[in-house]
């Protein structure tokens, strides 16, 4: 299956959503099993997986890299 792109990103991607410590917990909470991460660590990731993500949608879009 192909991915269909709009045309402009419906969210603003240069504004990365900032994330609280209750986000974080809450969606921890609906991992079954144990989780080791602190939730400083797991906003590292998440930045990173969103530079990731808006490149690859930008990319995708014609729009070239970051």
């Amino acid at each position: 299956m192909t991915e269909k792109l709009p045309d402009t990103l419906d969210l603003d991607a240069d504004h990365e959503p900032e994330l609280t410590d209750a986000d974080i917990l809450d969606a921890m909470q609906h991992i079954p099993g144990y989780l080791d991460i602190s939730t400083e660590d797991f906003r590292v990731i998440y930045h990173l997986a969103w530079r990731h993500a808006v490149a690859r949608l930008r990319a995708r879009q014609g729009g070239g890299s970051q």
